[in-house]
């Protein structure tokens, strides 16, 4: 399983302590999901989607996905493809 958790929480400036103490999971468990050593229950990715405010799909990694962001005041903000598809849809 190949978690992109830590590519969000780096991009949202949260550290691996911060979210444990957010979402309930041990870091020892954390750095174990994220390692592959062990896979997370759906219950626990759940738990992290939701500590995180995004669907449970977006915690995982899709080969050749491009991600978009803005950067507003330092901070990252995600484009979803609906968010482009909405802007294209405005122009015609």
């Amino acid at each position: 399983m190949d978690l992109k958790l830590k590519e969000i929480l780096a991009q949202r400036g949260i550290t691996m302590k911060d979210f444990a103490t957010l979402s309930g999971i041990s870091q020892s468990n954390l750095s174990n999901y994220l390692s592959g050593n062990i896979s997370p229950t759906l219950d626990t990715l759940k738990k992290m989607a939701t500590t995180l405010n995004i669907e449970l799909a977006e915690l995982f990694k899709e080969k050749n996905d491009v991600e978009l962001y803005a950067k507003l005041d330092g901070i990252l903000y995600p484009i979803s493809k609906k968010d482009i598809v909405e802007i294209i849809s405005k122009k015609k």
